[in-house]
């Protein structure tokens, strides 16, 4: 393994986070000994000895001097009874070269931040990480966070339920029985297509010999599918699907599977969304649709002044807007109330919304379909379970009411599969009685 450069402290980055924290650190890790346990996990025996004592690197601190190992201890224990031997209660998720606080802080950051952005961030706070371990350890997240809550396709995890993943519930449904004060809910669905790193510059390269050879030129680069639906009732995510692949109605049905027992579901024009049993168009989309039509429209396009347009399309959008509330307090009667008022959404201006914010919390483009997933995992968790928003503190339902941890995800272990033969035999092969590679059968 490869030591890591030789870092320097940021001679502008105030003492409170270059000193103190680092000194909090040690002070907290230092040397300490890990020997908290229970009854054997075997038998259930309470009675247990120390078995032998094992050191370890929890972090690694950044100071004037180079770089200091903060060192545990683990001390494993030994079952009286089975004689089995077993560990105590671990500072360390399962295949993590590093503590459980300093990953739970590297997830936290990567919500808002690029790898390498988060390399920097706690280069300030004199931790030692490099990009690759970052990275790592978001795909070590997003893979355990689908086993714990996954959508799947054909035995492959391609999203997450993240209704399941808060409040352990697998539909509007189930969360509307176990939190009776949630009467009404309607959804929203929507996706979008981040483009991959580089596309933008080979479509271009790919449009000029599209150009010369008279063939018709590509509007959009190659991209990610990233699709989410959204409740803004309790202003929390429900899903979300990342692919390579184009929205089809296979995933539409897969993205709404969380959605079962929502009043209604607001999408666009997209026929995938087709097959939602309770499906409404949004309002904006309908009303765009209807304008690329109108004749009156065009005619004022040619001839009116802009403030005459725009009066034409207002009158038009608030005759469209109270033909659609009259028929939706008729379709869904329980978002009306006692004063008449519909409560619901009539546009999917919250969803679209939610597309900017993952979009805008990426920040860069991605090559890897693993990085950009992971990435937006963490940016729609973080984005539900919020405690600040709009300049005002302001808490989030799923974080009232959700004990969901980076730990319920980072603390599965998945069970690394076997390594296959290179090479399989016939099944005609004819039994041998003994091993053909063994040097003492070889008589050598």
């Amino acid at each position: 393994m490869r030591s890591p450069r030789p870092k320097k402290l940021h001679s502008l980055v105030p003492e409170l986070i270059t000193k103190i924290f680092p000194q909090a650190i040690k002070l907290e890790y230092q040397n300490k000994v890990y020997d908290e346990h229970g009854p054997c996990p075997h038998c259930g025996n309470k009675k247990s000895w120390a078995y032998c004592k094992k050191k370890k690197i929890f972090c690694k601190l950044i100071t004037d001097e180079g770089f200091e190992d903060i060192i545990i201890t683990r001390v494993t224990r030994q079952c009286a009874k089975c004689r089995r031997t077993f560990y105590p209660k671990s500072p360390f998720y399962p295949n993590c070269s590093y503590g459980k606080p300093l990953v739970d802080l590297i997830l936290f950051l990567v919500a808002k931040n690029p790898f390498n952005r988060v390399e920097t961030i706690l280069l300030n706070f004199g931790l030692q990480i490099d990009r690759d371990s970052v990275k790592n350890y978001s795909k070590m997240f997003k893979d355990r966070v689908s086993k714990l809550a996954g959508i799947k396709m054909f035995d492959e995890d391609i999203g997450v339920n993240l209704l399941k993943l808060f409040f352990n519930v697998n539909n509007v449904q189930e969360l509307k029985k176990k939190y009776p004060q949630l009467k009404s809910i309607e959804s929203g669905s929507d996706e979008t297509y981040p483009r991959k790193k580089g596309a933008k510059k080979a479509l271009k390269e790919e449009n000029k010999i599209r150009k010369v050879l008279g063939e018709e030129e590509k509007k959009y680069p190659n991209g990610f599918t990233t699709a989410v639906s959204y409740l803004p009732a309790i202003k929390s995510y429900a899903s979300l699907i990342v692919t390579e692949n184009p929205f089809s109605s296979m995933f539409a049905k897969l993205l709404g599977l969380p959605l079962i027992g929502s009043g209604y579901n607001l999408t666009d024009g997209h026929g995938g969304y087709n097959a939602y049993p309770d499906h409404e168009r949004c309002l904006f989309h309908l009303a765009k649709n209807m304008a690329k039509k109108d004749k009156i429209l065009k005619k004022l396009q040619k001839s009116a002044f802009p403030n005459e347009i725009k009066e034409y399309l207002k009158g038009k959008y608030q005759e469209m807007k109270e033909e659609m509330l009259k028929m939706m307090k008729e379709k869904h009667p329980d978002f009306v109330d006692p004063g008449g008022e519909f409560t619901g959404s009539l546009t999917t201006n919250c969803i679209e919304g939610g597309n900017w914010r993952i979009k805008h919390e990426l920040r860069t483009e991605y090559q890897n379909i693993n990085s950009i997933a992971s990435r937006s995992i963490l940016v729609t968790i973080l984005d539900s379970l919020y405690t600040f928003r709009g300049g005002k503190p302001d808490e989030s339902f799923a974080h009232a009411n959700s004990s969901f941890k980076f730990e319920d995800a980072m603390g599965i272990r998945i069970k690394e599969e076997k390594a296959k033969m290179r090479f399989e035999l016939p099944k005609n092969f004819p039994r041998l009685e003994f091993n053909p590679l063994s040097v003492r059968n070889m008589k050598w």
